[in-house]
């Protein structure tokens, strides 16, 4: 890509983190309204600490801006929790520390060589990199927003529902995960994965669907929920999703449901949630007899994050390796929130099953 593709990703991605921001007070931006979530105003500094790092810092050589932003501006120093007590940059000190950023990464994008074998610049990867982490907080910001029952991005939720029925993708062999320029070290290497026929929802499950799932019993129904999932049932005394109104919109995706509830409500539906591989395939062989694949909520499936054979940590072991494990599952898709230049078929997105405030629904799935 030349220096004037990547200055202007970085400018569409900026103008949406503006957007966003543009009607909150001060007082808005700086307040923490969940444990879960930051500060608006440290997301703000932090997506400037991040293009600070990564283009100025470790490909332009250049010095930190300050000492400090390395503990208070990086993401496994301090939980989400503990963002609003600490000496965060102010509104205006965050806005003008950005501004101050993005004027000498402009400057610097024209020098930079991206084909002198380094793997950091070649097609342009660490810009994608800071383009796509400051989309995916976007993303996380209007989380915060609809937490704290304040406006969130247009259109405001996602699109309504048409479709229905199954589709039957045949078992064979496909291409699982990415070579492009732009993909993240988990989705790589690409490779051929035989998988058995089975059946996909075509649609997202809806808000009318999951309210006969309420009605009917389902959170009270021992025998459709997984043990662990039971016990947050139980602890959390959860009986609904976050932000229910099965009145609204009944034909539009059902959102802010956690696994453990899309998990509970696919066996109750007899069906179950698709493996991530299985989300892919759908998605690249059958896209087209699929509805709101992406632009409606993240769907979950039954995988755990992992590396796929072969992956190599790049080029940072925390943005991916550091989550491998039983703990986080998998979410594909994109919501309406996302960006398409995140929303591809491969991404990954992941989260603890537990959480809901993010933009999450599901599609069900069965054996072919």
């Amino acid at each position: 890509m030349s220096p004037f593709e990547l200055a202007a990703a970085l400018e569409h991605a900026r103008d949406r983190t503006l957007t966003l921001l543009e009607p909150l007070s001060d007082d808005q931006l700086a307040a923490q309204v969940s444990p879960l979530q930051s500060p608006l105003v440290w997301d703000l500094a932090h997506i400037g600490y991040f293009e600070e790092l990564w283009l100025l810092r470790r490909v332009g050589g250049r010095s930190a801006l300050s000492s400090e932003y390395d503990d208070l501006y990086d993401s496994f120093s301090h939980g989400r929790d503990e963002r609003g007590r600490l000496p965060i940059l102010s509104p205006q000190a965050a806005r003008a520390y950005i501004e101050a950023v993005r004027e000498s990464v402009l400057g610097l994008l024209p020098e930079l060589s991206l084909d002198d074998g380094d793997p950091l610049l070649e097609r342009g990867f660490v810009v994608g990199m800071v383009v796509q982490h400051e989309l995916q907080h976007v993303e996380t910001m209007a989380q915060t927003l609809a937490l704290a029952s304040l406006p969130g991005p247009e259109p405001q939720g996602p699109p309504e529902v048409n479709a229905s029925g199954e589709v039957t993708v045949p078992g064979g062999a496909f291409t699982l995960g990415s070579a492009d320029a732009w993909a993240y070290d988990n989705e790589r290497p690409a490779q051929l994965v035989e998988l058995p026929s089975f059946r996909i929802d075509r649609a997202p499950v809806t808000i009318a669907d999951y309210a006969a799932f309420i009605d009917a019993g389902g959170y009270d129904d021992r025998d459709v929920w997984g043990a662990q999932g039971w016990k947050w049932r139980q602890a959390e005394r959860a009986d609904q999703p976050l932000f229910w109104n099965a009145a609204a919109l009944p034909q539009v995706p059902v959102q802010h449901v956690s696994f453990h509830e899309a998990e509970a409500y696919a066996r109750w539906a007899g069906k179950r949630l698709p493996t991530e591989t299985e989300w892919e395939k759908a998605a690249k062989t059958a896209g087209r007899e699929l509805e709101h694949m992406n632009g409606a909520v993240w769907q979950w499936t039954s995988s755990s994050l992992d590396g796929y054979p072969g992956f190599s940590a790049f080029p940072y072991t925390e943005y991916s390796e550091a989550f491998f494990g039983d703990e986080y599952r998998v979410l594909r898709g994109g919501s309406w929130v996302t960006d398409p230049l995140v929303a591809r078929p491969t991404f990954r997105n992941w989260d603890l099953p537990q959480r809901r405030q993010i933009f999450s629904g599901l599609r069900c799935a069965r054996d072919g």
